[in-house]
């Protein structure tokens, strides 16, 4: 049976406050100057004069003393001198001749009085920069840390690595099609935002919703400690694509998530029977131009090791993220899949820029993985088999804040 969730965060405005009344109009005649007022008024015209005056002269008189000595001479000696208690009392000194002022003890400290500035020595700033990039550093060597010797016998590693792409262009090109990432590229930092409505915009399914992710503290798997498929909506690639829909849905990009798990029956007509799901949704909700097919990788050595495609976000641990766009290059109909190369390639942009480290290379495949059917789609695997739940969860919050600002045009 179909399930779905719709996120009712999104504001529907079906209510308005009432207009507000227009402002009492007033009609009042202009008061009337008394004679006192008049007087008083015009003496401080006089003494306001006399002020601009004096200062006019001041002013002269010190323009010939800066004209002898140099601007900055005279900012240094004067203004930042080491004769006045305050700096208050230096400009009062300048400006209007105040008597000679008691020098301090050239033991004291003689370091000029700023107002409104809190001054932080550059030495500080470099150590704390130093200090954020020891603790990075630390967390990084613990995260690709691994004590095999300490792995019971019987059972097989699970070991984390870097596979993060160090090019926001780089393609995995599994097809015969001639591809000019550049050309790509510049498309991808020009696309359109989106109109967004009340209605679903996007729409997330699982092909393969029964894969799971490794156990939580533990470097090992065997027969007893294997999770690669679960039919807990909680534990497995519905709840990582359930964050997506959270992550978007919070952005103000209406999202439905299709929490089916179509490999549940049969893992061989799986992505047949996403295809009979993505269609009802797109009759019910003709709004939906989006459609990502969330999946977590599988990474495993030939002698049975798994992988864990790992990385620190906001020093965190996070799964690495990797998406594919399907072709037509097997037999297909013809459609728009170098617009959804385009999608991909501005998605990893946003990646590269606010979430570094997370996205691996683009893969461009022949098959169509189901995304002819809407305007807009991706199969992205988030993380692996040798990754926690845990981890898939944080990658899936960095990915669906990608998409949504890819959509929203920021």
């Amino acid at each position: 049976m179909q399930t779905e969730t719709l996120k009712k965060n999104i504001p529907v405005f079906t209510d308005f406050p009432p207009a507000l009344p227009p402002p009492t109009e007033r009609h009042t005649e202009p008061p009337q100057k008394s004679r006192r007022q008049t007087a008083g008024m015009l003496l401080r015209a006089v003494c306001l004069l006399a002020a601009l005056s004096t200062l006019s002269l001041c002013t002269v008189q010190k323009l010939g003393e800066i004209a002898d000595v140099g601007v900055a001479n005279y900012i240094g000696n004067e203004l930042m001198g080491i004769g006045a208690d305050t700096f208050g009392e230096n400009v009062t000194a300048i400006a209007f001749g105040a008597a000679e002022t008691t020098a301090k003890d050239e033991s004291e400290d003689t370091a000029p009085l700023l107002l409104g500035i809190n001054y932080i020595p550059l030495e500080d700033i470099t150590n704390k920069i130093l200090e954020e990039e020891k603790l990075r550093e630390a967390l990084i060597d613990e995260l690709y840390s691994i004590d095999i010797s300490g792995i019971p016998s019987g059972a097989y590693p699970i070991i984390p690595v870097n596979s993060g792409t160090d090019s926001v262009t780089k393609l995995k090109n599994d097809t015969s099609y001639t591809i000019d990432m550049n050309e790509i590229a510049e498309k991808a930092e020009s696309i359109a935002p989106a109109a967004i409505t009340n209605e679903p915009l996007v729409l997330i399914v699982h092909t393969h919703g029964t894969e799971s992710f490794a156990e939580e503290g533990v470097d090992y798997y065997n027969d007893e400690i294997n999770y690669p498929r679960s039919e807990d909506v909680s534990k497995n690639i519905v709840a990582v694509g359930k964050v997506v829909c959270d992550t978007l849905n919070e952005n103000g990009i209406p999202t439905i998530q299709c929490e089916v798990m179509h490999d549940k029956e049969s893992y061989i007509n799986a992505y047949d029977r996403t295809a009979q799901s993505i269609q009802y949704y797109l009759e019910k909700y003709p709004s939906i131009q989006y459609i990502f097919d969330v999946h977590r990788d599988s990474l495993i050595r030939s002698d049975l090791t798994k992988l864990k495609p790992v990385t620190l976000y906001k020093n965190t641990p996070c799964a690495q993220v990797m998406m594919i766009v399907g072709s037509n290059e097997k037999g297909a109909a013809e459609y728009d899949w170098q617009s959804n190369l385009v999608l991909a390639e501005a998605v990893q942009q946003k990646l590269f820029k606010d979430a570094s480290g997370i996205a691996r290379q683009l893969n461009l495949r022949g098959a169509t993985y189901n995304q002819q059917y809407a305007k807009h789609g991706l199969l992205v695997e988030i993380g692996s088999c040798g990754n926690t739940l845990t981890e898939a969860k944080v990658a899936a919050k960095a990915f669906g804040e990608a998409v949504a600002a890819v959509i929203l045009g920021e």
